[in-house]
């Protein structure tokens, strides 16, 4: 079966957050005018509590190069590129060893949070600012050298390849990180709750938990009956701990990531920080109703205004929590 009708038919989105259709990725890059195509497969892995790229680069490496392969002579790429975040250097040989012969080159960086946003990881791989550029166009018409480029997640790589093989069967890895700070990789379906995927043990010793890593969304344990989306990252909070102590996490985070290009990401990080020490500060119960208020017009405007999505998902840690636990904020 020709792949990229495989991969319309296995219905494979992109597994790095984004969640974009794989084949009409691949399509848009193999319809492209300009002959010479690159691929790049993202292992940056920058965001917290998103560790299953590392899983598969330990347990499924093969698979994973033979789906970069695979990307590539679809599109009939020149190159390809493994995007590879530094922490992850002790497998540099192991990687090297498997793409011996291959056209395939290794790329090392600090692999930060805003290398999961295409356009700034090119523009890294470029050696220009760590910074996102204006879409359209995309890197689907004008990527690495202005030349058509893939950029695919590592799972979606490796997803791809299953697909080609017949071995696809809808699922994907989910990363579970426990108040004790234990983490441990979960393969279940794409379309499994929240309560499935982290079983009852788990699913009794939470509170809340945050879906898909600090640019995610928190909800009360109540709420396990959903499924996951994004980067596939469930982080647990026990019965002994606050919101405000996840949100806190979140919004130290988003802060200390941004790129600072643009206002409303820089400035609303920063103003949302202050806002929260002022929540933890008040005694006055009017004054927290406020504070909250505030708290939303500010993550609603970087929502609507940032120049990249991983600006404008600020918001969703916020306005989250603030949906789901506006009452043990204000301390009503």
């Amino acid at each position: 079966m020709e792949i990229i009708k495989a991969l319309k038919e296995s219905k494979l989105t992109g597994l790095g957050g984004a969640g974009f259709p794989t084949w009409q990725k691949w399509q848009l890059v193999k319809e492209a005018e300009d002959r010479k195509r690159f691929v790049i497969c993202n292992l940056s892995e920058g965001e917290a509590d998103v560790f299953k790229d590392e899983y598969i680069l330990i347990h499924h490496l093969k698979e994973l190069i033979f789906g970069i392969e695979l990307a590539a002579d679809t599109i009939m790429a020149q190159k390809s590129y493994i995007f590879l975040n530094d922490k992850y250097k002790k497998y540099f040989k192991k990687i090297k060893r498997s793409t011996s012969g291959r056209k395939i080159e290794i790329f090392i960086d600090t692999g930060r949070y805003l290398s999961g946003e295409e356009t700034t990881l090119l523009q890294v791989m470029e050696g220009k600012l760590r910074q996102p550029k204006n879409k359209p166009p995309y890197p689907t018409e004008s990527g690495l050298y202005g030349c058509p480029t893939l950029v695919n997640n590592a799972e979606t790589l490796y997803r791809a390849y299953l697909v080609s093989t017949g071995n696809y069967q809808a699922k994907r890895f989910y990363s579970i990180t426990a108040d004790s700070g234990k983490k441990k990789i979960i393969e279940a379906s794409v379309a499994a709750k929240i309560s499935e995927i982290i079983g009852p043990k788990i699913f009794w010793s939470a509170k809340f938990a945050r879906i898909s890593g600090p640019s995610g969304y928190f909800l009360l344990r109540e709420k396990f009956d959903q499924s996951v989306d994004g980067t596939g990252a469930i982080r647990i909070y026990g019965h002994r701990r606050r919101i405000i102590d996840g949100l806190v996490d979140s919004v130290i985070f988003l802060k200390s990531e941004s790129c600072g290009k643009c206002t409303p990401c820089r400035e609303g990080t920063y103003r949302i920080a202050e806002k929260i020490n002022q929540l933890l500060d008040s005694n006055s119960l009017w004054d927290r109703k406020e504070i909250v208020e505030v708290m939303v017009e500010i993550a609603e405007a970087a929502k609507e205004s940032s120049f990249c999505t991983l600006g404008k998902s600020v918001a969703t840690p916020v306005i989250s929590t603030i949906e789901n636990f506006k009452q043990e904020l204000i301390g009503e």
